[in-house]
């Protein structure tokens, strides 16, 4: 049975090859436009990491939910998931490039001792969603450093509130949301610094490393021995690598995403990147089980049951991340805070970016609803339509980084949220794609050609096989 489910000829057995090529073209050509345009390169490039290495964490999270819940029924499809976890630790690597880049990104990095001056709201006043104008991104207007130079001559409100003199001048309300932003800033100072930030990123890549690597180990060690032993060591590491993946994941999404607008904050951040980790992780596994049991390497392992249970998975997590997603949008809302409500200003304001955020309404959640919620769509008509969601959600996954990232490009470099050049595809975008893409497939397909695509030792996989007489 050790020389079943092997892939020994045809398109996956090339796969990782070509992959490779694609990256080391794909990192070539993003490089040298960093020469170009830096700070363009570095956003890009950013968006490109997001998508793949959150499709890497869905996809351990996946694995590990089946350890924590002792499944038989998804041995048979397991070990594609184990595929795309097993390269996270590549991530490691790919995270060089921004690192190298930390000053084009974050607008914190290197002055936020000093923030006042270059993080005042362009959209104008969140709390009243009257524009004010832009602020100079690069360096401090006359009136600015006066209030930064002068913060000692603050005129306090009789009640309390946001300072209402500065040096004998009053201040516009520009003004004061400037000084309210620095306030903000000033109170992260002590997490959003230099040594902090990267001794963070280095406890997040050893801790995904090592959670990926033994399970993994323990899946293909399993192949050979035959033994409930590596099942159990699996299962014995699955609870706290799951809060540790919990907790690494948060904090990452801050530190890489969240801080591309430092003023801003969301308690629910972090579960919304897992919630889309999740659904992008179960779309691919649709798509490339799918593909492997057309192609005859799984021969009668994967079942309609399987997709039938996987197309519940999707849909149950794609509500999930809709709802995080609402919830977070509504609370912000309705509170109203102008720390709180800068995000949204930027991507539904009068401008482009409102195109792409009701895109991301429609395509990502109601067109997906509606097509996945269906019996039929999941266990009949050949899975074509459980395809097709899961293709449309990988889609919009690739739309929502973007739009997560790139919008705090044009806010950095001044361009009103309302300019149509808000919104500028970029030849950068596609070949970060390519290059971060084709590195982290390349190891995922290499794994896929050297490994069982089933879990041919594991002692429940009769059970998996026969989940539909089960």
């Amino acid at each position: 049975m050790s020389n079943e489910y092997r892939i020994t000829a045809g398109p996956f057995a090339s796969a990782w090859k070509i992959c490779a090529g694609l990256g080391v073209v794909g990192l070539g050509a993003s490089l040298a436009g960093m020469g170009v345009d830096a700070k363009r390169f570095a956003f890009s490039y950013l968006f490109a990491f997001a998508v793949f290495l959150t499709l890497a964490i869905g996809s351990t999270f996946f694995v590990l939910l089946q350890h924590l819940t002792n499944a038989g029924w998804s041995v048979s499809v397991r070990r594609i998931a184990e595929f795309f976890m097993s390269a996270l630790p590549v991530f490691a690597l790919l995270f060089l490039p921004i690192a190298l880049n930390t000053g084009n990104l974050f607008p914190w990095w290197g002055d936020h001792h000093a923030p006042a001056a270059h993080h005042a709201p362009a959209h104008g006043n969140p709390a009243t969603h009257e524009p004010t104008g832009h602020a100079d991104t690069t360096a401090p207007t006359p009136q600015h450093g006066a209030v930064a130079a002068a913060a000692d001559e603050v005129t306090q409100p009789e009640h309390g509130g946001p300072a209402q003199h500065v040096a004998g001048h009053r201040l516009t309300q520009s003004e004061i949301d400037h000084h309210l932003h620095a306030e903000v800033l000033a109170s992260k100072t002590w997490y959003l610094s230099v040594g902090f930030f990267f001794a963070r990123a280095l406890a997040y890549f050893l801790i995904w490393g090592f959670i990926s690597w033994r399970l993994f180990k323990n899946s293909t060690d399993q192949d050979k021995t035959r033994s409930l032993t590596e099942t159990a060591k699996s299962q014995a590491l699955a609870p706290a690598a799951t809060a540790l993946m919990g907790l690494t994941t948060t904090f990452a999404a801050f530190d890489w995403l969240m801080s591309l607008l430092p003023t801003w904050y969301s308690t629910i951040f972090g579960v919304w990147i897992f919630a889309g980790s999740m659904v992008v992780g179960l779309a691919v596994l649709n798509l490339v089980a799918y593909a492997l049991r057309a192609s005859g390497i799984t021969g009668k392992a994967i079942t309609t049951e399987h997709f039938h249970d996987l197309g519940k998975l999707l849909f149950g997590f794609n509500v999930f991340w809709a709802y995080i997603s609402f919830s977070q949008f509504f609370l912000i809302w309705y509170a109203s805070i102008p720390e709180e409500t800068s995000f949204f200003h930027i991507r539904w304001g009068n401008g482009p970016w409102v195109g792409v955020s009701l895109s991301i309404v429609f395509l990502h959640f109601l067109v997906p609803f509606l097509l996945l919620i269906s019996r039929n769509t999941k266990r009949y008509f050949g899975q074509k339509g459980l395809m097709a969601g899961a293709a449309l959600l990988i889609v919009m996954h690739v739309v929502e980084m973007y739009w997560l990232v790139m919008p705090n490009l044009a806010e950095q470099r001044g361009i009103s949220a309302g300019a149509s050049e808000a919104l500028s595809l970029h030849w950068l975008d596609l070949t970060c794609l390519l290059g971060v893409g084709g590195v982290y497939l390349a190891a995922v397909f290499y794994r896929m050609a050297t490994n069982p695509t089933v879990p041919v030792g594991d002692p429940r996989l009769g059970r998996s096989v026969h989940l539909d007489n089960a």
